[in-house]
């Protein structure tokens, strides 16, 4: 889709990128690439009509520099006139158009999510997928002026493994081919001033689930239930937060709740449709969790929450939780060889977590909504 705007003798056009094939024509101005788009041609207009012709390469600088790989990271042209008190004669990356000045920091973030899928039927399915990404926000002087890092294990026994790398384009591996197991990992980059995401992977490490489940539920009108959680010897015991949820799908509320638990407080939601167990930010001593129940759910002719598979048996419990401090792949970075190629030593941040994503146990009794063998075969290839 194209863009044209003419005014006071100058035709601007520009092509945003619109995923809709066949959009509205009504609600064009709706979609934020056209608006943008249109902002920045209603821009170079007003810029045009109010400078002089000798002050376009004024405009092809900035336009140049406030637009990285095509994306407009400002509308406003008013500054076009001083960008080149900001353009020095050094070679400026599209990422980093402009320099910083102030105090000198440099803010890593660990991010890692772990999905899993559990069941404790004969066959034992469980899958169980780590990945995750390291996030920069650099605020150091002088552009361009190279950071470089190293990537390490928290853990001696176990060599940092990294799988299905993908780097910013201002990333460079320093000194080895590539991010292969068992290498020491040093990168290189040029940051923009903003945050941007340096680094996302995939990992096979941990090999066993972070938390490990048993789900039972049976019954109709009148259900009982069992929940077992297991924390892995290997994860560290605290959490920022963790619960389980169950979702009565297909059924009625909640007529009454009786329910045993050596830990945590499970409780209703306000609707009666789910139950929300939290376990807090410890499991106990013997780092098991174990709550039974029975319910009695009322007969409701219309279901909220709805789903085509989970009918009766057929239901799954959902793991939510957080950690600080910590990583399942073991990824970690040294602040003591964080340097940067010009000017003093920048104090360094590093923060990392884990969260669990779509960390589901699938009831016992009821069916699966996909093949075991695909399962297994899937843990094969990335376990």
């Amino acid at each position: 889709m194209n863009i044209y705007v003419f005014k006071n003798y100058f035709l601007v056009c520009c092509v945003p990128f619109v995923e809709d094939k066949n959009p509205d024509k009504k609600d064009l101005l709706k979609i934020p690439s056209i608006s943008i788009g249109f902002s920045v041609l209603m821009g170079v207009l007003n810029f045009l009509a109010t400078a002089r012709l000798t002050c376009l390469v004024d405009l092809d600088n900035y336009l140049t520099l406030s637009m990285p790989f095509g994306t407009p990271s400002d509308t406003d042209l008013s500054s076009a006139p001083y960008i080149n008190k900001f353009h020095t004669q050094k070679f400026q990356p599209a990422w980093k158009p402009f320099d910083y000045k102030g105090k000198q920091q440099i803010h890593f973030k660990i991010q890692e999510f772990v999905r899993s899928v559990q069941s404790d039927q004969s066959s034992g399915v469980c899958h169980l997928e780590t990945f995750g990404q390291i996030s920069v926000k650099a605020d150091i002087e002088g552009t361009p002026n190279d950071v470089t890092v190293s990537l390490l294990s928290t853990d001696s026994s176990q060599p940092l493994s990294l799988d299905s790398v993908v780097i910013h384009p201002c990333v460079t591996v320093h000194g080895i081919a590539s991010l292969g197991p068992g290498l020491f990992k040093r990168l290189r980059f040029s940051p923009p001033l903003h945050e941007f995401v340096m680094l996302q992977y995939c990992s096979p490490f941990p090999k066993d689930p972070p938390i490990q489940g048993v789900f039972k539920m049976k019954g109709e009108n009148t259900v009982e239930l069992l929940v077992q959680l297991k924390l892995n010897e290997k994860v560290k015991n605290s959490f920022d937060f963790c619960e389980l949820i169950i979702v009565f799908f297909n059924r009625g509320p909640v007529k009454s709740l009786e329910f045993n638990v050596n830990h945590g407080s499970p409780k209703l939601s306000e609707d009666k449709h789910s139950l929300k167990w939290t376990i807090g930010s410890k499991f106990p001593k013997d780092l098991e969790a174990v709550l039974t129940a029975k319910l009695e759910f009322l007969k409701q002719p219309v279901m909220p929450n709805s789903d085509s598979f989970c009918v009766d048996k057929n239901c799954y419990a959902q793991i939510n939780f957080r950690q600080s401090n910590s990583t399942l792949s073991g990824c970690s970075i040294d602040p003591k060889n964080v340097s940067i190629s010009e000017g003093s030593k920048p104090k360094v941040i590093i923060e990392r977590s884990i969260q669990s994503a779509e960390y589901r146990i699938w009831n016992n009794y009821g069916d699966l909504p996909f093949p075991v063998n695909i399962i297994n075969k899937f843990n094969k290839v990335f376990i």
